[in-house]
């Protein structure tokens, strides 16, 4: 019995290495088929983002077009030399207008429109606004089918939403590019009149000259935004790219297919948001919120009322800020906090000839203010 027993014990031993090694190989198959699934579930989720992003560009593509632009232009050495310019645009509905941007087709002596499918029109302007940087331009379809695109809610967008741009960059017509909201809520200059365009749209899909005019869609293929603007160094995408918001054009759009003008609503003021620095330096708390008046238009409401623009400056150890002008606070009670806020609120819910009520912040006392909207300068 005394021999058996190291025997045994070496069986015994021998047995659990045996069944160790099998324990890990068995672990290390389980570890390849589970990677194996994640590889697969991976490139399955893939495949589809890829057929989902086709669709929406195959679906979407028959409501876009290339629009080519011919202008006269007079320079010292020659008369009415013809300049050719592209850029691109969306059939807003059937009976043959189409969106694009003001800066695309103003001052246009011939306008263009070509599908995808090599149909070509020639469009008629029939309304502009500088201020919006928005245009709407009207073909006869002669017969062809006109599918509008589907408009979405940019006011429920938000920043990391996926994004696709078509258009014509450069001239190659028809391409689309993909990225996200990279902000919200931009105001940015209209770069066709003196005023802002207020909740603009920062996307970084790749936007460049001949995207203007364009849809920047959502993952629903749903319009949210007219590409417009982009920020470079160079005449190329830098990752910077402003978007009108389709809930703008909601707006404006029906009057200028009635061949008007948008009337905006004016207050005269040019303004400024308060910066936590700003309010250190006059010495607010940090939950002050307001637009500080800065200038006066002459003649304008705000000129025919009793506000005041600023003053005389304060200082902190860095800059010298305005101070002593009016900070409007709120509109008919609905509070403003920056100028895009002020400049949205009377956009949205006010017409020339409303009569509003401003809250104003003076000389640390709260007073009110009325004063009647008139339309902006043409």
């Amino acid at each position: 019995m005394k021999k058996i027993a190291p025997i045994f014990l070496f069986l015994m031993l021998l047995s659990c290495t045996v069944n160790s090694e099998a324990t890990i190989n068995e672990s290390i198959k389980s570890n390849d088929s589970a990677n194996n699934k994640i590889e697969n579930n991976n490139i399955s989720l893939l495949e589809a983002r890829e057929k989902h992003l086709s669709n929406l560009y195959s679906s979407s593509l028959p409501s876009i077009v290339h629009i080519k632009v011919a202008q006269s232009v007079s320079s010292f050495f020659s008369q009415n030399q013809s300049r050719t310019s592209d850029g691109s645009g969306f059939v807003w509905d059937e009976s043959g207008h189409i969106l694009t941007n003001y800066h695309v087709v103003a001052n246009a002596d011939m306008v263009d429109v070509q599908f995808s499918d090599g149909t070509q029109f020639l469009a008629k302007v029939i309304g502009l606004d500088p201020n919006s940087d928005l245009a709407i331009i009207k073909i006869n379809s002669n017969g062809k089918n006109l599918k509008a695109l589907d408009l979405g809610d940019s006011n429920n967008v938000n920043v990391g939403n996926f994004t696709l741009a078509i258009g014509s960059p450069f001239g190659q017509e028809f391409s689309m590019t993909s990225g996200i909201i990279s902000a919200i809520k931009r105001t940015v200059p209209s770069q066709n009149s003196m005023f802002t365009i207020p909740n603009v749209i920062q996307t970084d899909a790749a936007i460049n000259p001949g995207n203007s005019g364009g849809p920047l869609l959502d993952i629903n293929g749903k319009v949210i935004g007219i590409n417009s603007q982009i920020i470079t160094q160079n005449g190329g995408n830098a990752g910077i790219g402003f978007a009108v918001p389709i809930n703008t054009a909601k707006a404006i759009v029906p009057t200028l297919i009635n061949g008007e003008k948008f009337l905006y609503p004016w207050l005269g003021i040019t303004g400024m948001d308060l910066s936590q620095n700003h309010k250190k330096a006059l010495e607010f708390t940090n939950d002050t919120n307001g637009v500080m008046i800065v200038d006066i238009v002459k003649d304008s409401p705000a000129n025919k009322s009793d506000l005041k623009g600023y003053q005389g400056t304060v200082s902190d150890d860095y800059t010298s800020y305005p101070s002593g002008g009016d900070i409007i606070t709120a509109i008919n009670g609905t509070p403003v906090s920056s100028m895009n806020e002020l400049i949205s609120e009377l956009f949205e819910n006010h017409i020339p000839g409303d009569k509003v009520k401003l809250s104003v912040l003076r000389d640390s006392k709260t007073i009110e203010i009325d004063l009647e909207l008139e339309p902006r300068p043409q």
